[in-house]
């Protein structure tokens, strides 16, 4: 699956990777998980408390949702520029 952000602007989108992280990581397989995106598992949690915290109208879930999702920013950026985002 081609991920559609980096067919139209030909870069690596910020959630790049985490589909194949949480199968490596259900498999077992550790070092795949770190390489290919070590926020799938709290960009996941996040989803999920924004869902949660919008139906029943918690805003700190929605609160803590954000904060995780920002704290993914400056690692999207940290893996561009290494160049390490599969």
């Amino acid at each position: 699956m081609t991920c559609i952000t980096r067919e139209i602007f030909n870069i690596p989108c910020p959630t790049c990777g985490v589909t194949r992280a949480l199968i490596s990581l259900l498999k077992g397989d550790l070092q795949g998980y770190f390489h290919y995106n070590l926020m799938a598992v709290p960009l996941c949690i996040a989803t999920v408390l924004m869902i949660i915290g919008t139906k029943v109208k918690i805003k700190k879930l929605q609160i803590i949702s954000i904060v995780i999702l920002l704290i993914n920013i400056p690692y999207y950026f940290y893996r561009l520029r290494l160049g390490v985002i599969p």
